[in-house]
Order: C-alpha cells, then structure tokens, then sequence
C-alpha cells in the first residue's frame, strides 16, 4: 500500500466522527489528485467510509478516467448498470 493511500486510509476512518474531513479530501480531489479521486469514486460506490452514492461515485470515477486513471473506467461500467437496476 503506497504511503498516500495509507495517509487518504486514515483520514477516511476518521469521517464519521469529523465530517469536515470529505470536503478537505473532495477539494484535494479536485485540485487533480488523481489517486484520490479514484478512492473517492470507490468509497462512494461501495459505501465504505461514506455514505453509498452512485451519482458521487460516477462524478468521482469520471474526473479519475479524465486524470489517466486506467481502473475508473471499469467501475463506471459496473455503477452504470447498478444505476440503471436502480430504475
């Protein structure tokens, strides 16, 4: 595990109890952190450390496929069909 997935790790634990901490990471996210805005499109998508939400996932996995991020591509796939179930 890199140091900054283990760092973005340990703020994330840390949301329920200072949600101010998602809008301090979203911001970093959107300054172009790219490993960043995966693990958010991620967590949203799975409900881990955040609330589940497809729309935030998909927001999230878009901007990571527009930085380069070769793994965002295939979740949008998947959140895609799980929005579309949803329906």
């Amino acid at each position: 595990m890199s140091d900054n997935l283990k760092h973005y790790k340990s703020l994330l634990e840390q949301v329920s109890t200072n949600p101010a901490i998602i809008t301090q990471l979203e911001m970093m996210a959107e300054n172009g952190d790219g490993e960043l805005t995966y693990i958010l499109g991620w967590c949203y998508f799975k409900g881990e450390y955040l609330p589940k939400d497809l729309t935030k996932s998909m927001y999230w996995l878009e901007k990571a496929k527009t930085l380069g991020d070769d793994r965002a591509e295939e979740l949008m796939v998947y959140c895609r069909f799980l929005q579309l179930m949803d329906e």
